[in-house]
């Protein structure tokens, strides 16, 4: 797995970029799963899957032993959402077939998605986004990649089921920044977004 980059960006984001190379076994002759993972990996039956789950479990290692956090594995709360166990770290991965991307945040949430720009975006445009962001997207791909990634980050960012990308997530530029609001009725706060191309991908990152 080549490290394509590890930095600190703004407001002590740590972020890592892996080059997903290796075939199944390469990971798994790789991988020291603690029994919860191992668990969660024989349920796993899409070889893909299976791939992304281990690159995943090392990429998130790696990043703990770059930045010298303590790590005693990967808990998840009721809904889903992946914690580092005992840290006051949160964190967010994304997988795609040729990356693997994580950030951790200290003592605050943060979402990450990588997506590669496509066609089948803009038959969902109407559905998930209001008039205002359909305007802005104009029917333009790398625009609806933008927002799709962007309320996806906001949503891992937020972590609980039931969200409605239309009605509970929110997109607006404001000086030449992206922010995001999310709104639920038990969480009510606005996010900034920041995000990069990555090859033929576009990584976002709301925090």
């Amino acid at each position: 797995m080549p490290l394509l980059f590890n930095k600190e960006i703004e407001n002590e984001i740590h972020f890592l970029i892996w080059n997903l190379t290796e075939s199944l076994d390469d990971l798994l002759s790789l991988s020291q799963l603690s029994q919860d993972d191992t668990e969660t990996y024989s349920e796993i039956s899409h070889p893909q899957k299976q791939i992304e789950f281990l690159a995943g479990r090392l990429a998130i290692k790696k990043l703990c032993e770059l930045e010298s956090i303590n790590f005693e594995g990967i808990v998840k709360d009721e809904n889903g959402k992946p914690f580092l166990r005992n840290s006051g770290f949160e964190m967010s991965v994304s997988h795609t077939i040729d990356y693997i991307g994580v950030v951790f945040k200290e003592k605050s949430a943060i979402g990450i998605d990588i997506e590669k720009p496509r066609k089948q975006l803009l038959k969902i445009v109407p559905r998930l986004f209001n008039a205002t962001e359909v305007a802005f997207i104009d029917n333009e791909i790398e625009k609806a990649t933008l927002y799709w990634s962007a309320k996806e980050a906001l949503y891992k960012l937020y972590g609980k089921r039931k969200v409605d990308f239309r009605e509970n997530l929110f997109l607006e530029w404001e000086n030449g920044k992206l922010f995001g609001q999310i709104k639920m009725p038990d969480y009510n706060a606005r996010h900034e977004i920041i995000f990069f191309p990555l090859g033929q991908y576009l990584t976002v990152i709301a925090f």
